[in-house]
């Protein structure tokens, strides 16, 4: 039986920081000045009718000799005659590397993956000559993912880690410039908000009266950066804390471009060059749904902002920048409202592939790694999880 005294004891302590955290009642002043940023849901309407929905998952498995072996896998599925594009890769970590570089390279490899199959899809949309009527969905903010990719090649040693950094970031841009000459959308939709684009901007628009982050006088925008950690101590809201109060509705798009990445490798301008920058806004399809973050390609709008912007790197000019015309926004909301499926399914064909894709943990576990094993030829018992997790699969 779980102890519960000492947590209901814990929990009556730390009642006003709860409290403070659940609420967002610090981001109470930018959920006021994103009011006049804030529109009506327009009514849905299909701008596109092909949609190919992409996605993958990824595990990194402990074993009993303290190597972790990731297992990545990705599909990208669209109606006949696309159908599915599907890859999986493995990558063996020896003991010497911890639990973070092996999420890394969880991270890393689905990633890979994903863009694989979502290049490969697009171009067999292009072959069948269906380019001008086909969006691909990509789950996920295509704009952090791009900030995560750039500074990867500083924290990969292991294996294929490099190559591999490097072959995602030359695929991604392969992806952006063939939708662009091909008319091809591609649409990210994220299902979390712990960014802090448009908070940063709104507290920038307000005069940035010392509720966020500066630096020399600037705010700090980052994109992407999971720990939220800016060495400070004064609190900065996140997206869903300005967000939590909002009917439903869209946000004014934000232009983001690489001045927001944390950190930017020397590889990644060369390896991701043509690529364009990123629009992104919010939308809650309901009043007791959830927000999404939407982005797309700046191209995709008719914008022509690259992403790497050499005009752009000095830290005055680093903040994220409203789109002048928030109505190029229109027909992505408008078709992102098409392919809503309510509260379990936010987009039709990204459910539809994330079905494919679920791979339990525990199915990984007690089904997968004996197959693993068996084609390589390894003897039973070699891949065996590690102590800590065995005893949870044979209870």
């Amino acid at each position: 039986m779980t102890i519960i005294g000492p947590i209901i004891g814990a929990a009556i302590k730390r009642r006003e920081q709860i409290w403070r955290v659940a609420t967002a009642s610090g981001a109470t002043h930018l959920a006021a000045a994103l009011a006049d940023r804030w529109f009506v849901l327009p009514d849905a309407r299909a701008h596109r009718s092909t949609g190919i929905g992409v996605d993958g998952t990824s595990h990194a498995v402990l074993l009993s000799t303290g190597a972790h072996l990731v297992i990545g896998l990705a599909c990208a599925l669209g109606p006949d005659p696309i159908g599915q594009v599907q890859e999986a890769d493995i990558e063996a970590m020896p003991a010497r590397f911890d639990d973070a570089a092996a999420s890394s390279a969880r991270d890393l490899l689905m990633r890979s993956l994903e863009t694989e199959v979502a290049v490969k899809a697009m171009l067999r949309a292009v072959d069948l000559g269906m380019a001008s009527d086909t969006i691909v969905w990509i789950d996920g903010s295509l704009h952090a993912d791009l900030a995560h990719m750039a500074g990867g090649p500083t924290n990969v040693r292991w294996g294929d880690g490099v190559e591999r950094a490097g072959s995602l970031m030359s695929r991604t841009r392969e992806l952006f410039i063939t939708g662009t000459s091909t008319d091809t959308w591609v649409i990210g939709i994220a299902k979390t908000q712990r960014a802090s684009v448009l908070a940063s901007a709104l507290q920038a628009e307000m005069g940035a009266t010392g509720e966020g982050h500066e630096v020399n006088g600037r705010l700090a925008v980052r994109s992407g950066d999971r720990s939220g950690d800016y060495g400070s101590d004064v609190p900065r809201p996140g997206d869903g804390e300005v967000l939590a109060s909002m009917a439903a509705g869209w946000s004014w798009p934000l232009i983001l471009d690489a001045a927001q990445f944390p950190v930017t490798t020397p590889l990644a301008p060369d390896l991701l060059r043509g690529c364009p920058a990123i629009v992104s806004c919010y939308l809650r399809p309901h009043e007791a749904d959830l927000p999404l973050r939407i982005d797309v390609p700046a191209h995709q709008l008719g914008l022509n902002d690259p992403l790497f912007d050499p005009n752009r790197q000095s830290m005055p000019d680093r903040l994220a920048r409203w789109v002048p015309d928030p109505a190029v926004m229109l027909p992505v909301i408008e078709t992102v409202m098409a392919s809503y499926g309510g509260f379990t399914a936010h987009n039709g064909p990204l459910f539809a592939v994330d079905r494919l894709v679920r791979l339990p943990r525990r199915d990984l576990e007690t089904r997968i790694l004996p197959i693993i094993a068996n084609v390589a030829g390894i003897a039973g018992g070699v891949l065996g999880v590690d102590r800590g997790r065995r005893r949870f699969i044979q209870e």
